[in-house]
């Protein structure tokens, strides 16, 4: 479960132009043609979700500190870097700061940001230290990986029932069936959601965080959706204050550090950023690993022989599928010369992990699958004070979900050719829209 969100959610406002038409584009294997120069990258341009990674080694190797211009960028435009050394430094970097309220110019937008999104802001995936160390120290007093071990179980059990269903299906869509299902059953019963609520809590959340655009339109029109997200949220902390239990929500509102504890809004914000961190990335890694295996039947192969390759696997397929493309945008506190580069100060700064984890300073044969690499030091996590806090349970997840159905079916086929297969529009977080497949 990184801990890392959709930038249609992030509180960060440009005009929309730069908004992809529709919302479904083509998946295309990468190829290892080299991409043209141009002098300035658009994250919404449709190849940079199909098929980014030759334009990426292409800026690894010519222009590492380049100019990108996306929807999440409050000023239009800001900068990327794409080489593992440049992303590891800018993330520990305290020159950049990842309040974009404060250093970034987005606080003149929060009159049109939905309460959820405003909330979201003040979580400490926005925040630096000392805010930022405090918060996460008292989240981490409810979100343990010992909470998150005791899970095991239950997430086998899911899992087995899920595959169930797939075995009566044949024919299935393996994202919708079981990618996205697994990891929202999951966190649903971590926070207490129920079975009657948790659908609607799925829907809600994709209303709010779907590529409706991020202007003024894009925000009115998740108004209604976010608005309805935050009483059912409202909901579950009241319900963990009246009825405390040993769930991780009842934990979160009775952290204690110091003398310390969350507010009524840092409580909101941090069961908001789990729900949303705790299904949408880790769907996007079962996802977009099966498919990798499927295309890869002698990797496949190799599991299936030999289950002690499992933690290595994983690894491997973190890397390679980089489910969170890159985490929220740096913001030069001063003018900062960085990599040959002269950023000025209150630019925004994208390290892109996507690239960072194909780069062949770091990595043997970047672009080709291998489940037996090791060592394998991938960020997928992030890096740094804002390392990945929910990285336990993403391994746990993805491990469990693959094993299930390795173990399960002998026949794991993709059924639609990979130039109508189709990723989501959404530029942070990188996964299959959908994944036909017939299995038996």
């Amino acid at each position: 479960m990184p801990v890392a969100i959709p930038h249609a959610a992030l509180p960060m406002v440009s005009s929309g132009r730069d908004r992809p038409a529709g919302h479904e584009r083509k998946v295309i294997l990468m190829t290892r043609v080299a991409a043209a120069p141009m002098s300035v990258t658009n994250l919404a341009d449709p190849v940079m979700y199909y098929n980014p990674y030759p334009r990426y080694a292409y800026l690894r190797e010519h222009e590492p500190v380049s100019r990108v211009k996306a929807p999440m960028m409050v000023r239009g435009t800001g900068y990327m870097v794409t080489r593992h050394g440049d992303v590891l430094a800018l993330h520990c970097d305290n020159r950049f700061s990842t309040d974009a309220t404060k250093y970034g110019g987005a606080a003149k937008f929060n009159w049109i940001l939905p309460q959820t999104l405003k909330l979201l802001g003040e979580t400490m995936v926005f925040k630096d230290d000392p805010e930022h160390k405090r918060l996460r120290t008292l989240v981490h007093q409810a979100f343990t990986p010992k909470l998150v071990a005791g899970m095991a179980d239950q997430v086998t059990e899911i899992a087995a029932e899920l595959a169930d269903e797939l075995a009566r299906k044949k024919d299935i869509d393996l994202v919708e069936d079981f990618a996205v299902q697994l990891p929202l059953r999951v966190i649903s019963s971590m926070l207490g959601v129920g079975d009657t609520d948790r659908e609607r809590f799925h829907h809600l959340v994709g209303k709010v965080t779907e590529d409706s655009g991020t202007g003024p339109i894009g925000m009115i029109m998740r108004m209604p959706a976010a608005n309805k997200l935050l009483a059912f949220i409202q909901h579950l902390a009241d319900h963990a204050r009246a009825h405390p239990d040993d769930g991780l929500i009842s934990a979160i509102v009775e952290a204690r550090e110091d003398g310390d504890r969350l507010t009524e809004r840092e409580v909101l914000g941090m069961i908001f950023l789990l729900l949303l961190a705790g299904h949408d990335t880790t769907s996007n890694l079962i996802g977009s690993s099966m498919l990798a295996l499927a295309r890869h039947p002698e990797q496949l192969q190799l599991l299936r022989e030999d289950e002690s390759l499992w933690p290595t696997a994983i690894e491997e397929l973190l890397r390679y599928t980089t489910p969170v493309a890159c985490a929220a945008p740096r913001i030069a506190v001063e003018d900062v010369e960085f990599a040959g580069t002269r950023i000025p100060q209150g630019s925004q700064v994208i390290g892109m992990i996507i690239s960072a984890n194909r780069d062949r300073e770091c990595y043997d044969d970047p672009e080709s699958l291998d489940l037996t690499r090791t060592p394998n030091k991938h960020m997928s996590f992030a890096f740094g004070a804002h390392y990945c806090l929910g990285h336990h349970l993403a391994r746990l997840e993805g491990r469990i979900a693959l094993q299930t159905l390795l173990n399960r079916f002998d026949r794991l086929e993709v059924t639609a050719a990979d130039t109508d297969l189709r990723y989501k529009a959404t530029l942070s977080l990188r996964g299959l829209k959908a994944l036909p497949m017939r299995v038996g």
